[in-house]
Formats: C-alpha cells, sequence, structure tokens
C-alpha cells in the first residue's frame, strides 16, 4: 500500500504558527491590560478591577507586563523554530 503525504517530514514551522499567533495575541492583550492599570483606567472598567482595592493595581499591572512579555518571547520562539 502506498501512502502520499504531502506535508514535511520533520514538522515545520507550519505546524507551530497557530499557536505563535495566538500567543502573540494573548502578549498584546496582557501588555495592553498592564498600561490599563498604570494609567489608572482600569478603575472605570468594572471587569478588570473585581474585589481588588486600587492598592494591588501596581502588582496586577507588574505581572500583566511580565506575562505578556514572556508571552511575546514565547510566540517569537514558537515562530522561529523549523
Amino acid at each position: 500500500m502506498i501512502l502520499m503525504h504531502s506535508g514535511r517530514a520533520s514538522g515545520g514551522s507550519a505546524d507551530r504558527r497557530p499557536l505563535a499567533v495566538i500567543l502573540t495575541v494573548l502578549g498584546v492583550l496582557a501588555i495592553i491590560a498592564g498600561i490599563l492599570y498604570l494609567a489608572g483606567v482600569a478603575n472605570s472598567l468594572h471587569f478588570m478591577v473585581g474585589s481588588v482595592h486600587k492598592g494591588h493595581h501596581l502588582v496586577r499591572a507588574a505581572v500583566s507586563l511580565v506575562v505578556g512579555i514572556a508571552l511575546l518571547i514565547g510566540a517569537w520562539f514558537a515562530a522561529r523554530r523549523r
């Protein structure tokens, strides 16, 4: 029996493209959330504030920025690998 396969034998970067796109979108959204926390706009957006008091916005901003940068680095590695 002969099987025809049009894909790459080594599993190329086309397989990781959706992962890179998803990581990029999540990274950009996390950075935007961090900027909103730093700007103080998050106080008027009720879905971002939750039950956390104002003093925790700097912590949330820092975590959002760090996670956003980590996601963008992960997207870069996923897109770069062949």
